[in-house]
């Protein structure tokens, strides 16, 4: 927790930004501010710590991705299994989200898919829970914006982006690749400047790798483009690697 003063221009929605914390924790750790649209130049306040990442978003997201792999290799009673374990982790983790101040609805669309999960899994329909337990990493990282993080969230977005292009290949909506697509590489951008220059030779990979995917999809050329995902997701896993090495 530390100090801040208010300087010119300032607002509180700007203060968190800068601070990389959400909104609705800067204006909880300074009660004392009675119209949060209303603050003045020299005033003094509090940016709080953001809580420590909880195991069990972890274990929600690992058992989502492990999934996938059960629903590819048609092993429905484990993906069963995994299912049971995603959902008492949830019910475990709520009033810690509730605390951080994680928004409503986002913890009301997460538990919507672990609901739809659990039904597709049930009548062992591949392609809507493959979508399924996507989505549920797809929300994952939204909420860690509310925890302090050692990777950025913006890795694991990626990482939802490069399995969700894969299931849009495989469904041949090509339209929805090149939108994921597009957003990968929107996020891309995103995260290159954080990245220290010692990793220039991975930042280069993903630039290439990207080039390649957009080749592929605008060619829909069904095999390449999978490649070219997957490829994306092995160095996804590199650079949460790198991440882990320049922050500790």
């Amino acid at each position: 927790m530390q100090k801040y003063t208010i300087q010119p221009n300032d607002t509180l929605y700007l203060i968190a930004k800068k601070f990389k914390i959400p909104l609705a924790q800067l204006i909880k750790a300074n009660p004392e501010i009675a119209n949060p649209n209303l603050i003045h130049i020299g005033q003094t306040i509090t940016i709080p710590d953001l809580p420590p990442v909880l195991k069990q978003l972890d274990t929600i997201e690992s058992n989502a991705e492990d999934i996938m792999d059960d629903i590819y290799a048609k092993g429905w009673q484990k993906a069963k299994d995994k299912v049971n374990i995603i959902n008492t982790n949830m019910d475990a983790l709520i009033p810690y989200l509730q605390q951080a101040m994680v928004p409503n609805n986002l913890i009301t669309d997460i538990q919507n898919a672990m609901k739809k999960l659990e039904e597709n899994v049930a009548q062992k329909n591949s392609l809507q829970a493959l979508f399924d337990a996507n989505q549920i990493t797809r929300y994952i990282p939204d909420i860690l914006d509310y925890f302090k993080v050692i990777i950025p969230t913006d890795v694991s977005r990626l990482d939802f982006l490069g399995r969700q292009i894969i299931l849009n290949v495989e469904g041949n909506d090509w339209n929805s690749t090149n939108e994921n697509y597009t957003a990968s590489n929107k996020i891309w951008g995103r995260l290159k400047p954080e990245m220290n220059a010692k990793y220039s030779n991975d930042i280069s990979d993903m630039g290439q790798i990207l080039s390649a995917l957009k080749d592929s999809i605008s060619g829909k050329e069904y095999r390449a483009a999978i490649n070219n995902a997957n490829k994306m997701l092995d160095l996804v896993d590199v650079l949460e690697t790198d991440f882990k090495q320049q922050n500790s």
